[in-house]
């Protein structure tokens, strides 16, 4: 009875054929009815293999299996034969289709997995493909979901997340229903390490390992590192370097001119630092405590509290990032230009050769040649100091330079709230650059355009302590700069002040000064104010403090496919269908490119329409 109904069945689907295709013939191929029938079943554009489908009552997977299917040779009425007659594995149970995400070459042995990410196919271990291999839009070039999105379907649509909402999706690991950092929860809603007075709690999913096999800064599985921080099978895990730059957050405070008080008062700034004005450890909620010192321009300790806290209609929060470069060395320090441009300091300069003198005052006298440099000859010298000279030219067998040029770590010009609206334009005002670090005289900024004064900032950055490391922390600017670490006071640059300088190193000599030990993770707090209108310079340097996340990469020729392999079949020799070098696909199904020798056709799609799964033209027998 099965055999006759098997033969009906067969019957009445090659009818059907017969009726929607009136170019085909009786035994007409499997290709004429897909293309009769609208693109269904899974894939998507550019689909490295299909799902067959089609209208008309039925898709591809509804076919009867062909009489030698599970035989483990592929005859011309299957798209694949790896022996058996079970789907999920690469080739369907029918044999008339090859699965989404797998490559069924050679007949007869099992199917292996492929993932060509960009293809717009979504297949294990992508967690995402949105046809593309551009990053930032979602998902990364990699088919990751990246940081700030979520993403569905195959092929992929991703949207943006909103971290605040108390939602945990796509790339979040955590929400606690505001955009606030220092909490536990970034500003972008990933795991940050939970602070108290004694110290700092690391979790899964912060980006430092501490007691954890990896840290990739998710709790995400599937990317190498697992939502447990564990190392999952095929990938390596190692902590790489830094990089050219680092990233840390900031936090900006927007205060009106002169209210309170304590901003913009009838103050003559100092040349050094008023220490003593903050207790030497933070409060319960990771804040500075003032002291109640005299000269230091601050109307009270109320006052003062509402310096680094959000109060609406007393100021305005702006959370954001602070870049830090790496200067060559491996110390990291943050910059004018948004590309890590340098300030360039230029000032007259002349050197001279055997003359004595070069150049006469008002009266026609001689001025000494001397230099701003070096006392010795030519420019070559200046050049050799890591200056760079303008215009240096031969007079009279001497050498003169009209320009010379240093370029400057920190920003001069640092007013990160200038997008703010909370100050109006009528208390803004123009900036001069700060004497002698950044000029030789004090002057107005070139162009003179109008800055927000009156705000403040506060960065906090967390590291694991290695007692066999040396850290630097070295700050400059003005006005009031307070350093933390571990929530004891490092650094006392307090009161209204030009830039001053201010720096702390931490080892094993000077780690118990701040209940710091070898392997916990701790955290820096650097707290600033700038409150008079006359300039505002910024320069933190950090050598030492890195806790990059883990970076987890596939192990090629495991025989795993791991995110960012196309293909691992364990030996990667190459061949049609098969894995190349790099565990990359060489000439395959779906390529778009018709391999004469083994395919009758290829689309790059292959969902049946007009070139089917398995990109041959299966003859129903």
């Amino acid at each position: 009875m099965s055999m006759s109904l098997t033969f009906v069945s067969r019957l009445a689907i090659l009818l059907e054929v017969l009726l929607l295709c009136a170019c085909a013939e009786a035994g007409g191929s499997l290709n004429d009815v897909d293309s009769q029938s609208s693109k269904g079943g899974k894939g998507g554009k550019g689909g490295s293999s299909g799902g067959g489908g089609g209208s008309g009552g039925f898709d591809v997977s509804e076919l009867p299996a062909p009489p030698h299917c599970g035989n483990g040779e592929k005859t011309k009425d299957e798209a694949c034969d790896d022996g058996n007659t079970e789907s999920g594995d690469g080739c369907s149970a029918n044999c008339l289709q090859v699965e989404p995400g797998f490559s069924c070459i050679p007949p007869g042995a099992p199917c292996h997995h492929i993932a060509r990410c960009g293809d717009g196919v979504a297949v294990f271990p992508e967690l995402c493909d949105d046809g593309n291999t551009e990053g930032g839009d979602g998902c990364s070039e990699t088919c990751k979901v990246e940081l700030g999105f979520k993403c569905e379907g195959s092929p992929s649509e991703c949207s943006p997340t909103t971290c605040g909402d108390k939602k945990i999706e796509g790339a979040e690991s955590c929400d606690d229903g505001n955009s606030m950092p220092f909490d536990g929860c970034s500003a972008y809603c990933q795991n940050e390490p939970r602070c108290t007075e004694d110290g700092c709690e690391s979790e899964c999913g912060d980006g430092i390992v501490v007691n954890e096999a990896c840290d990739d800064g998710n709790n995400v599985d599937g990317d190498g590192c697992s939502a447990k921080c564990e190392i999952e099978a095929g990938f390596t895990c190692v902590q790489p370097d830094l990089g050219e730059t680092m990233t840390v957050p900031i936090v900006l405070r927007d205060f009106r001119y002169g209210k309170p008080t304590d901003f913009q008062p009838s103050a003559i700034g100092r040349t050094e630092a008023l220490t003593g004005m903050v207790e030497s450890r933070l409060d319960k909620d990771g804040k500075p405590v003032y002291t109640g010192i005299s000269n230091s321009f601050v109307t009270s300790k109320e006052s003062f509290s509402k310096w680094y806290r959000d109060e609406k209609g007393t100021n305005s929060t702006t959370v954001s990032r602070l870049v830090l470069w790496n200067n060559g060395e491996g110390i990291y320090v943050n910059r004018l230009g948004a590309n890590g441009e340098r300030y360039e300091k230029t000032k007259p300069a002349y050197y001279c050769g055997n003359v004595g003198a070069e150049r006469t005052d008002g009266s026609g006298a001689p001025i000494p040649c001397t230099s701003m440099y070096t006392n010795d000859t030519d420019c070559d010298k200046a050049i050799a100091a890591g200056l760079e000279v303008r215009d240096c030219v031969i007079e009279n067998g001497n050498y003169r330079a009209t320009i010379v040029v240093e370029r400057i770590d920190g920003n001069p010009l640092f007013f990160p709230v200038d997008g703010d609206s909370f100050t109006p334009e009528s208390e803004r005002s123009y900036a001069q650059l700060p004497a002698p670090i950044y000029s030789d005289d004090w002057g107005r900024e070139p162009g003179e355009p109008l800055h927000n004064f009156s705000f403040t900032s506060e960065v906090r950055y967390w590291f694991r302590y290695d007692a066999a490391n040396t850290y630097t922390l070295n700050f400059t600017g003005d006005d009031d700069v307070w350093l933390f670490i571990n929530n004891i006071l490092a650094v006392d640059l307090g009161g209204i002040h030009t830039p001053v300088n201010g720096s702390v190193t931490l080892d094993e000599s000077s780690a118990a000064a701040y209940n710091i030990e070898s392997g916990n993770v701790y955290n820096i707090a650097v707290f600033q104010a700038e409150r008079q209108t006359t300039s505002s310079s910024y320069r933190l340097t950090l050598a030492g403090f890195s806790s990059q996340p883990s970076d987890c990469r596939p192990t090629c020729g495991d025989g795993i496919v791991g995110l960012g392999e196309e293909c691992d079949d364990g030996v990667n020799e190459g061949g049609y269908g098969k894995c190349g070098p790099n565990c990359r696909l060489g000439e395959y199904c779906g390529d778009g490119i018709v391999q004469t020798e083994y395919e009758d056709c290829d689309d790059g799609i292959n969902i049946g329409d007009p070139c089917p799964s398995g990109c041959v033209t299966l003859i129903i027998i």
